[in-house]
């Protein structure tokens, strides 16, 4: 028996697959992990590719890159809030100095870790504190 010859497209093969998994380019596809040609005139060939040792670690790779870019994102913006509540607050960020309580939010404060020293606070942090608050006063100034 012969097989049917397969008239389907790049981008329906490309439609086939949950999304962020082939990208189709005309007459192409690729795999965005692994950005590589696939062949998309069988469906098995795509399948065969995301089984293949390479495209899974690669996967892995990325999946745990992701991970550490959110981790770094979050903590980024629990010390511009930790900054922001001790500007709010009118305490002096050398406060942070204080042994206990540095170890006191350390130890509470989520995918915080280790508090900055005092300098990169205020390098790093307070302008950028600083400019928020301007950019709010000048929207509520607009109104």
């Amino acid at each position: 028996p012969s097989k049917k010859i397969s008239r389907i497209s790049a981008r329906g093969r490309c439609a086939q697959y949950p999304k962020y998994m082939f990208h189709e380019s005309g007459v192409f596809l690729f795999c965005l992990t692994c950005n590589i040609l696939v062949d998309y005139s069988h469906k098995a060939s795509c399948n065969k590719h995301l089984e293949t040792t390479s495209h899974k670690r690669k996967a892995e790779a990325l999946q745990s890159e992701k991970g550490r870019k959110q981790k770094v994102q979050k903590t980024v913006s629990e010390l511009f809030e930790l900054t922001e509540a001790f500007c709010a607050a009118n305490m002096p960020l050398k406060t942070l100095d204080n042994v206990n309580l540095k170890e006191y939010l350390e130890c509470n404060l989520k995918n915080v870790g280790i508090i900055p020293s005092l300098s990169h606070l205020w390098q790093f942090y307070l302008p950028r504190v600083f400019e928020n608050h301007v950019t709010e006063m000048k929207e509520k100034l607009k109104t």
